[in-house]
């Protein structure tokens, strides 16, 4: 029986403040935020707030620049941490755990969430949409109406697929390219597993013949 863990790999390692902050500077590292704009986000106490943003520039963590009267803080891509902090921001505070809370009222409806495209692979900007395939037996409408209030939080774009098991399977037997380069690319894992025929099928293992109407569909698409 495995253990079941009470504590984040969040709270594990960074405490609330820091990773709120830290959430919004290097969830979004193209921008640089008005402290102000930076109080309201991350919800805490401002004294709190202040305190890890000083911090965080005089670690290098981060960078303040000052227009006119106001100060501006942005994720400093410079420091030789940048890429691993971030790649743990994303997977814990930054995106990821605000995603695995919206998807918790879906409960067991879910086999596999993940993040993939250019966030999983650290190559997003602002711009940017957030990639994520759900697998279990719930809609795409149901999967992105989960995720509107991380949209809104975070203001990015989540473009959320949700297929089932059976219609996946499918499409890799069908020899689909494009969810085999998903599955095997850089991923963000948010719930889940990949199901053992799935897995099967990436490893090149046995595949089942394609009904008569799934090749003439494959054939006209």
């Amino acid at each position: 029986m495995g253990t079941r863990h009470s504590t984040s790999l969040a709270d594990a390692l960074f405490s609330r403040t820091q990773q709120r902050v830290l959430g919004v500077l290097y969830g979004d590292p193209e921008r640089s935020f008005f402290a102000s704009e930076i109080f309201r986000r991350a919800g805490s106490g401002r004294g709190a707030v202040q305190r890890e943003l000083q911090r965080l520039t005089a670690s290098g963590l981060a960078r303040v620049t000052r227009i006119g009267n106001q100060k501006h803080y942005q994720a400093n891509r410079d420091s030789p941490v940048f890429s691993e902090l971030r790649s743990i921001v994303l997977k814990t505070s930054g995106l990821a755990e605000p995603l695995r809370k919206a998807l918790r009222p879906l409960g067991g409806k879910i086999d596999l969430a993940i993040i993939y495209g250019s966030v999983a692979r650290g190559e997003d900007r602002p711009q940017s949409d957030v990639d994520v395939l759900v697998i279990g037996p719930v809609s795409t409408i149901m999967a992105q109406a989960a995720f509107k209030p991380v949209a809104r939080a975070h203001n990015r774009k989540i473009n959320a697929n949700a297929v089932t098991e059976a219609d996946l399977i499918s499409q890799l037997d069908a020899g689909s390219a494009f969810w085999r380069d998903v599955l095997t690319g850089p991923l963000i894992k948010l719930k889940g597993e990949i199901p053992d025929e799935v897995a099967r099928r990436l490893r090149g293992g046995a595949k089942r013949r394609v009904p008569a109407k799934g090749r003439r569909s494959a054939r006209h698409s």
